[in-house]
C-alpha cells in the first residue's frame, strides 16, 4: 500500500499527474491554474484503476462553481480542483457511472450544468423546487 510521504509526490509524477501536488488534511491535492479537463483526467484516472469517490462543490465569489473531484488510488486520496465556466462542465457520468447521482445533486444544488448528459432527472428536489438551492442570492433584508 503507498503512503502519504514525499515519495509518493513522485509517484504521482512517474504516474504523469503532473507536478504541484500538496498533502493537506489527509488528501493530495492538485489546484492547477488553469481548468482542468475532467473527461481526460477520468480516463486517466480509469486507466490507473483508481476509483471515483465524490465530486465536492462550492460557490465562488464570482459566482462560478469551485468542483473537487476526489479519487483513491492505492487507498490514498487525490483531489483534483477546478472550477465551471457559465455554470457548465462536462459530465463523467458515462465515463464513471458513479459520478451519476453527486452529478444530478449537484446540479439541483448548484445550478452546474453538466454538458454531454442525456439526462438531469431529480434526484434530491421536489417537484416545484428551484434548481441551485445552494446558491448564496443577494436577498432583500426585510426592514
Amino acid at each position: 500500500m503507498v503512503t502519504a510521504t514525499a515519495g509518493f509526490e513522485n509517484t504521482l509524477k512517474e504516474l504523469g499527474l503532473g507536478e504541484g501536488w500538496r498533502w493537506d488534511k489527509g488528501s493530495w491535492w492538485f489546484e492547477p491554474a488553469e481548468h482542468i479537463d475532467v473527461r481526460d483526467t477520468t480516463e486517466y484516472m480509469r486507466k490507473l484503476e483508481a476509483r471515483f469517490i465524490a465530486i465536492t462543490a462550492m460557490e465562488r465569489p464570482d459566482k462560478e462553481i469551485r468542483l473537487d473531484y476526489q479519487w483513491d488510488l492505492n487507498g490514498q486520496l487525490l483531489s483534483f480542483v477546478t472550477a465551471t465556466r457559465d455554470h457548465q462542465i462536462p459530465t463523467i457520468a458515462d465515463l464513471s457511472p458513479a459520478a451519476d447521482w453527486v452529478e444530478r445533486e449537484t446540479h439541483e444544488y448548484f445550478a452546474v450544468e453538466f454538458t454531454g448528459r442525456e439526462s438531469t432527472k431529480p434526484l434530491m428536489t421536489r417537484a416545484g423546487d428551484a434548481i441551485g438551492i445552494n446558491l448564496h442570492k443577494d436577498k432583500e433584508v426585510a426592514k
